[in-house]
This record gives structure tokens, sequence and C-alpha cells, in this order.
């Protein structure tokens, strides 16, 4: 099951086919974690809501956001809102560490403020193939929730 560890392993992904991919793609990786940077600074500077709270950036070269993660007490009602205004997205990781089968030794250890941000994120659509306009569309109903 999704997000659900029963087991400590390793995720390794790169079998023979998407090496291929990685050799065909690896040439523009520059530009697309640009093309993500600059879907991050339009995300920070034009979502407007104050029942959202956003990811910090410095404006460095080191960040590509491979997720733009949000924060809100209302993630679920979010969720649906955009959802209904085409807007996919994503719970990545809803269950603490801590109490994950697998780290079963912790899960007795009460750590609220772990528990409460697993309870407010959600992922935003990020990818260097978004279009202005798809930006625009996400940004604005954001503001509107």
């Amino acid at each position: 099951m999704k997000y659900h560890n029963d087991f400590i392993g390793v995720n390794s992904r790169l079998d023979e086919l998407q090496a291929a991919f990685l050799n065909v793609k690896l040439p523009h990786l520059d530009t697309e974690n640009q093309r993500r940077r600059s879907i991050v600074k339009r995300y920070l500077a034009e979502i407007i809501n104050k029942k959202i709270g956003l990811p910090s950036y410095d404006g460095s070269q080191n960040h590509v956001f491979h997720l733009f993660v949000i924060r809100t007490e209302s993630r679920d009602t979010l969720q649906e809102y955009l959802f209904k205004n085409e807007i996919e997205t994503v719970i990545h990781y809803p269950i603490p560490p801590h109490k994950q089968k697998a780290l079963q030794e912790f899960n007795h250890l009460s750590l609220p403020i772990t528990e409460k941000i697993h309870q407010e994120v959600l992922s935003l659509p990020m990818s260097s193939v978004l279009t202005d306009e798809e930006i625009t569309h996400i940004i604005a109903n954001l503001n509107s929730y």
C-alpha cells in the first residue's frame, strides 16, 4: 500500500529502460531545473492567501523543487476544492515516519509538530512542462479559496 512502510528498505528504480530515458533527458536537466525555479518564484510571489503556508526559498540555484509543498489547516477541503477546479494535488507522505510499521520501535513517541505537519501538507502541481496559463489557473484558484 502506497505510503505504508512495513520494512526499512531502499528505493531503487533505475533499470535499463529508466537509464535510457535518463540518457535522453540529462542534457536538458539545467533548463528543466531553471523552469521549475521560475514556477516556484511565481508561486511564492503570487499566491496570497492567509490560509496557505508557503515554503521558504532563498533564491539559490541549489534547490530544484522536486515538489512544491504548501501547508494548510484545511488540507482535505482545499484539496477537494482544487480538484473541482481541475487542479490535481497529492498528499505525499501522509504518515509520519515514527508512526510507520517499519519504525515500530518509535510508534509510541508523541511528536506533535511532526504529526501536525503531516496533517497539513499538500503538494501542488510542479513540473517543468506546466504552461504559464496552467500556473495562472493554479494561483488564481489558491487565492480565491
